[in-house]
């Protein structure tokens, strides 16, 4: 039996980070506390898919916590990535527990399922932000290289020199620096 606790409101604010949901769910016989942090995942075509981070936290033997990523296939239909330990993989109880967390949390996830969607769009919309500043960041570089190739255009433009002609002299400059460095150009 899955305790939820308490999950964010409806509205994001996207300043914070994107919101968990944490519940008790039956993991090697004990009860772990699992939390599920939405993220968006690579297809293997580059396209953005939804996808679940885990921590699961129990004591078993020992406390331990594993993590692991799952991904959307298709509609209602979750896979494993990974799983991982954070403790020492060659322990017993890592070594006992292991194996069954991958079928456990994809059980979660598809029972949290309406609970994620939404924190999965604030995902989607949060990777969409960091994306447009990507976009926005070239285009200002984009914009910056046209105004100082213009501004270049015009100083080669003042000195009254043909382009052909300028090409002779660079070519010529070019030998010369080549020389004097030791390079030689074939």
């Amino acid at each position: 039996m899955l305790t939820p606790h308490p999950l964010p409101p409806a509205r994001h604010d996207h300043a914070q980070p994107v919101p968990e949901i944490v519940v008790d769910g039956p993991l090697a016989g004990r009860t772990a506390r699992i939390t599920l942090r939405p993220t968006v995942l690579d297809a293997d075509d580059g396209s953005p898919v939804p996808g679940v981070s885990v921590r699961a936290s129990l004591h078993f033997r020992i406390p331990l916590c594993f993590e692991a990523v799952v991904r959307n296939t298709a509609p209602g239909q979750w896979e494993t990535e990974w799983v991982r330990c954070r403790q020492d993989s060659s322990l017993s109880s890592v070594r006992a527990v292991e194996p069954l967390v991958a079928p456990a949390v994809i059980t979660i996830v598809e029972q949290q399922e309406d609970r994620l969607q939404p924190l999965l769009v604030f995902a989607r919309e949060r990777e969409a932000g960091h994306a447009l500043a990507v976009v926005q960041k070239c285009r200002q570089e984009v914009a910056e290289a046209s105004r100082r190739l213009r501004a270049a255009e015009a100083d080669f433009a003042r000195h009254g020199v043909p382009p052909q002609r300028a090409h002779e002299v660079l070519d010529a400059l070019t030998r010369k620096r080549d020389t004097l460095w030791g390079w030689l150009r074939h």
